[in-house]
């Protein structure tokens, strides 16, 4: 009897509980699942485009796109969106945005007031993966183009940066990162660039540096690579191409950094590089890896990877920004300190670095396993 009733209470609970989903639930075909979202500004209005699957029957004809891109123009983002809703027949459901893709040219003007209007949607998650989609595509442009791995553009856009790309193009940024960054001293972040060109498939690379909201400049190939070392301390993969005493050499490095700072006018920062290289091409085949021949790729690649790093750094620091938070480190030190830097005005702009760069050659690739003294006949 006693088991009876509990059985009765348990399925007055359940019955209860389906019943609360009630006002607010959608069945799959009110709804429209938003897979990606581009922003861009032209002709002094708010462009907006949602990309969004098309659910068709399995046994239709395959001759049509899997998604459609959607696209309204209004005074502000919200009113672009608003009027993209007036004409869907069903409800804008962002719970499955993947990506947003923001024009170039309004990544100059403002992008604050965009991402703070992304930031406060409900139903849009943090983890979006943030773009800037360079001037040579419209963004609806580039939410139609078809990828020829995968047919969504923003699923393609999910899968490159949930892959781990591994030659340090660029890494991904989401929503809540770029947030986080710009809330920080410096008020600084970085957001990848991505394109694509007629007959061809996305490119995502480089990095757009921001300053309160404004786009104020680029890093561009393996300052892009140089930008994430700095950022996290460590850097997976960042390829070089030199020369070695007229031997063409390809290798990949991975690199971590510590920082030194030194309590001096202006401040003096120590950046102690300490990498590790891998052979992965020698255009001489009877180049010996040898200790000596080792040490001097090495050497190249020291003098490479440092050069690179001094060039980022005075990139950045001729338009006074600090996309790395080095900044915050110091505020974070020494508080005192720091602000009587003034690093916000000319802190951060004379600052001097002193970078110490340290290569270690540790896989030689097949060669090195050639070069092996034969054991037996």
């Amino acid at each position: 009897m006693m088991n009876q009733t509990k059985f009765k209470l348990l399925l007055c609970f359940l019955i209860i509980l389906l019943h609360g989903c009630g006002t607010g639930a959608r069945e799959i075909d009110q709804r429209t699942m938003v897979i990606g979202m581009g922003i861009d500004f032209l002709d002094d209005q708010y462009v907006v485009s949602l990309q969004v699957p098309v659910i068709t029957p399995q046994d239709a004809a395959a001759t049509g796109t899997e998604f459609e891109t959607i696209t309204g123009k209004g005074d502000s983002v919200w009113d672009a969106i608003s009027n993209i809703e007036a004409y869907t027949p069903t409800v804008l459901f962002f719970g499955h945005l993947k990506a947003v893709m923001i024009g170039e040219t309004l990544a100059k003007q403002d992008l604050g007031k965009v991402l703070d209007l992304l930031d406060r949607r409900a139903p849009l998650a943090n983890q979006v993966f943030l773009l800037i989609i360079r001037k040579k595509n419209r963004v609806e442009d580039f939410l139609n183009q078809e990828s020829s791995l995968v047919s969504l553009p923003s699923l393609y856009i999910d899968r490159f940066f949930e892959a781990d790309q591994k030659l340090s193009r660029t890494k991904e940024v989401r929503l809540f990162q770029f947030r986080r960054d710009t809330s920080m001293v410096s008020q600084s972040g970085v957001i990848p660039f991505a394109y694509s060109e007629p007959d061809k498939d996305i490119v995502i690379e480089d990095l757009a540096v921001f300053q309160q909201g404004e786009l104020v400049c680029e890093l561009n190939g393996k300052e892009a690579g140089v930008s994430l070392l700095l950022k996290n301390n460590k850097v997976d993969n960042i390829n070089y191409t030199t020369d070695v005493e007229g031997t063409t050499i390809s290798a990949r490095i991975s690199s971590e950094v510590d920082y030194t700072f030194h309590k001096t006018y202006p401040a003096e920062i120590t950046l102690s590089i300490d990498g590790k290289g891998e052979l992965i091409y020698v255009s001489d085949e009877t180049f010996r890896t040898s200790k000596e021949n080792l040490e001097k790729v090495a050497e190249t690649l020291e003098n490479d990877l440092k050069g690179e790093v001094e060039r980022t750094l005075k990139k950045v620091q001729e338009v006074n920004v600090d996309p790395w938070l080095i900044g915050h480190r110091l505020w974070v030190k020494d508080f005192d300190y720091f602000k009587s830097l003034n690093w916000d005005e000319s802190g951060f702009k004379e600052a001097v670095f002193n970078i110490n760069v340290d290569v270690e050659i540790v896989q030689t690739g097949q060669h090195g396993t050639l070069q092996k003294k034969k054991i037996g006949r």
